[in-house]
């Protein structure tokens, strides 16, 4: 995960960290700023917890050792005061701030993302392949989640041809979009791959009777999305 690194600054804080924007920080006990590290994007998604780091500075920008809490005036998320970061609505903002004392960083604003709750085939699961047809029909899976419910964009679904299984992939008679046996398709709108994922002949050699694809899909805590494993069959005449 990468880490979004800001100072959030009441007098002069040293370094060539970016300012988190007008502080309305002043110097407290020694503390002159705060310097806050959170998840870059800033999302979460419901479910997940994300730990956020923050600590005090002096004016010359050197740690103080002040005990720094987080607070937030959102119900979209859960927050403890030691920086854990819990989403809980879907499709909904949340903001959250630093504190030591009566000294409070500006907000910071997260996306809480819609959990994937579950993947569904939602086109035809056993496709035919024409004699002479280069590529099946399309491989249609779409992610879903049940609060707020609809389809999720910008999702990962992993396709994969389990059957028949090649030793040597450079032998494969078919392949996925990109000459590949597994592919990670992205989400459209409508929580189907934006590009369109079909199982394709290898110019060249005979393909097999048929062929197994499976479709998976995780959160963001790595948990399988219910309806993974799920698998659509292809015949070629």
């Amino acid at each position: 995960m990468k880490w979004w690194l800001a100072a959030v600054e009441a007098g002069l804080v040293a370094g060539t960290m970016a300012a988190a924007g007008c502080s309305n920080l002043t110097t407290e006990n020694g503390v002159a700023g705060l310097e806050i590290r959170v998840p870059r994007p800033p999302v979460v998604e419901v479910g997940q917890t994300v730990q956020l780091h923050a600590r005090a500075l002096d004016e010359q920008g050197d740690s103080v050792g002040a005990a720094v809490g987080w607070v937030t005036p959102d119900t979209t998320v859960t927050l403890t005061s030691d920086g854990k970061l819990t989403g809980q609505t879907g499709g909904s903002i949340a903001r959250v701030q630093a504190t030591v004392g009566a000294l409070v960083s500006d907000l910071v604003t997260f996306n809480v993302n819609a959990r994937p709750d579950t993947l569904v085939i939602t086109g035809d699961s056993v496709l035919t392949v024409a004699g002479g047809a280069a590529a099946s029909g399309p491989l249609l899976a779409s992610l879903r989640s049940f609060n707020p419910a609809g389809p999720l964009s910008g999702r990962t679904i992993i396709y994969q041809i389990v059957a028949p299984t090649f030793a040597d992939p450079a032998q494969r008679t078919v392949e996925l979009p990109g000459g590949l046996l597994v592919v990670s398709a992205q989400t459209g709108a409508d929580g189907t791959p934006a590009t369109v994922v079909t199982v394709n002949r290898v110019s060249g050699r005979t393909a097999p009777d048929s062929a197994i694809v499976t479709v998976s899909s995780t959160t963001a805590t790595g948990s399988v999305v219910p309806g993974s494993g799920q698998r659509f069959i292809v015949r070629f005449q």
